[in-house]
């Protein structure tokens, strides 16, 4: 889209140019003079920055400049002007997406059943009903549900409904009816055998998720939707839910430029944004993984109580459609925020460190590191090697293809990181998936498809049991492929049998041993995906790959890392002593000569 724009404002011939002139070209002596108009400098930066042409008073105070001075002075307000501009925001959210590149928040059979979203759900009356719009759960009438809506039992006869009425957490402001138990305060009822059953876990079904029978959905039905799970339809339609986890990763990107926040928070950070429905993602999980801690809380989803930072798409004080920000751990206990209040911050400090080898104990989650433990992102790359190189690529602008012909590997046995061709990759993927190993998929909840889950925290402690290999459906799925996939003495998974033997959950080692290198540099002991942050940003990669895309993005042209690597090093430096923000980092760029030249 960006080369149909650069076409289109007839600056595509900068990159010929461009490719002549390189900065790590000794033989160029001078660089043409192909200087463009101040005019075509102006029409650069307004679709660069927003997407859209200049206005016509824009030209006419261009044409009515008398002095160089005065042009340069209207070129540098544009700028300003369009840096402020809510379009540079969505411009820089579709370059988030361009960059970050996740997949679909979807699993299970062929999608068409995934209900990610962990709730009980609400199924609306027919507007031909006695109570039209009012909100039943399934369960409680099973197939003659719908006979709530009409004021009928199970069995068809005369019978009042119950009837509640609540602020429900997607709507705030508004009221909504709801019938039967789902509408009621049960937060508790007794099974077949006597037990007690929690109302705020859910199970799953074929289609919909549901809580047990006699339960209430909770204050302001927060263990409820009224949605169609994360829906059978793509990311890309904007009436389900599964479009809210896809967009959370460019929207974090969008938000840090808009907000003037180092960049690096995208793989360091302890915060996110989400609407309404996003949140409401974090918070099931967070319910579903055994934390009770956000029952009480009645503020979450109120956004005209929210005084963070928002996008600003949305300023409406009450649209719960708003891209707010908020630290992940206050929704979600089990994505740690390691600061003091749970303060935002996107710290390279910020450590946790945990040795399954050492300990029975179970960790206290995963420290959150932005788009690296988001839900959406971890659960569109379903394997933790997959998330490796994914990351690799989008993050340190890595690239991942087969070795050359005539190269000759050690004999494969049983670890594809030290032998066989597959060690051309996995030398360098294995120890980075080693981060990304506690985030999997659990049938504990759904008997059809299977919902994602943290192993070894909460109430998903792993037993020798998981790594028995048993049929899937019997609620050891993951231990079913742990036992292919974490083999002992590997790169992936080093411990050794008697370690595994002592606590099963060692195969979840998720830290990278200080033996081991990963773009040049050792880890510091940090678990899980911000130890694999920490070392993005320390090695400098991050820096350089960060600076590579963004020079693409606002001078349109690909940078080549073999032969303009010292120019790249600079962009980088340019980058941090700009404290790794966009806006000034951009400003920078629109002063550099190479951004004048055109045809």
């Amino acid at each position: 889209m960006l080369m149909v724009m650069l076409v289109i404002s007839g600056l595509a011939g900068a990159d010929a140019h461009a490719q002549q002139c390189s900065p790590e070209d000794p033989s160029t002596e001078e660089p043409p003079n192909d200087q463009m108009s101040d005019t075509r400098l102006l029409r650069r930066i307004m679709l660069g920055l927003t997407g859209t042409t200049p206005t016509v008073e824009q030209y006419e105070a261009m044409a009515a400049a008398a002095t160089p001075q005065a042009r340069e002075t209207l070129l540098r307000s544009a700028l300003d002007d369009a840096l402020a501009s809510p379009k540079f925001y969505e411009r820089m959210l579709n370059f988030g997406h361009d960059w970050i590149t996740v997949g679909a928040y979807t699993t299970g059979a062929a999608g068409d059943a995934y209900q990610g979203d962990m709730s009980g759900h609400l199924l609306k009356c027919p507007s031909n009903s006695l109570r039209p719009s009012s909100y039943y759960q399934q369960n409680e009438y099973g197939d003659q549900s719908v006979n709530q809506c009409n004021d009928k039992d199970k069995q068809g006869n005369p019978a009042t409904a119950e009837v509640h009425s609540h602020e429900p957490w997607w709507a705030p402001g508004t009221r909504v009816e709801v019938l039967g138990k789902a509408g009621s305060d049960v937060t508790q009822v007794l099974d077949s055998k006597g037990n007690t059953v929690d109302c705020g876990i859910a199970g799953g079904g074929y289609y919909d998720p549901a809580l047990p029978t006699g339960c209430g959905c909770g204050p302001n039905l927060v263990w409820c939707s009224p949605l169609s799970g994360l829906g059978s339809m793509s990311n890309f339609d904007l009436g389900v839910q599964r479009r809210h986890p896809y967009e959370e990763p460019a929207r974090l990107f969008a938000h840090l430029a808009w907000h003037d926040r180092p960049l690096s928070d995208l793989v360091l950070g302890n915060y996110s944004v989400g609407t309404n429905w996003l949140r409401a993602l974090y918070v099931r999980f967070g319910r579903q993984m055994g934390s009770t801690a956000l029952d009480a809380n009645t503020t979450w989803w109120r956004p005209d109580a929210d005084t963070a930072p928002r996008d600003p798409l949305h300023p409406t004080p009450n649209d719960p459609q708003a891209w707010r920000e908020f630290v992940v751990e206050d929704l979600e206990p089990f994505h740690l925020a390691l600061t003091n209040n749970k303060a935002a911050s996107g710290s390279i400090e910020r450590t946790y460190r945990f040795d399954p080898r050492t300990t029975l104990e179970a960790p206290k989650g995963i420290p959150t590191a932005g788009v690296l433990t988001m839900m959406g992102s971890l659960s569109s790359f379903p394997r933790e090697r997959v998330r490796a190189a994914r990351f690799l690529e989008i993050f340190a602008c890595q690239s991942f293809s087969p070795p050359p012909a005539d190269v000759h590997f050690p004999p494969y046995e049983t670890d594809p990181a030290t032998g066989g061709t597959c060690l051309h990759c996995h030398k360098t993927l294995d120890p980075a998936a080693i981060s990304f190993k506690r985030w999997d998929f659990s049938p504990f909840s759904s008997y059809y498809v299977p919902w994602p889950f943290i192993p070894g925290v909460g109430r998903n402690r792993v037993t020798k049991e998981w790594l028995s290999g048993q049929y899937p459906h019997t609620g050891t799925a993951p231990g079913y492929r742990w036992k292919n996939a974490f083999l002992p003495n590997t790169v992936l998974t080093p411990v050794t049998p008697a370690e595994i033997a002592a606590n099963p959950e060692a195969v979840l080692l998720d830290t990278m041993p200080e033996s081991y290198t990963l773009l040049g540099e050792h880890g510091d002991g940090t678990m899980g995906p911000l130890g694999f942050g920490k070392l993005l940003v320390r090695s400098g990669e991050f820096d350089r790959c960060a600076a590579r895309r963004l020079y693409s993005m606002f001078i349109g042209r690909e940078l080549n890392p073999a032969s303009e690597k010292r120019f790249i090093d600079k962009l980088a430096r340019e980058f941090v002593a700009r404290e790794r923000k966009l806006r000034p980092f951009i400003r920078y760029l629109f002063e550099q000569p190479e951004l004048r030249r055109g045809l």
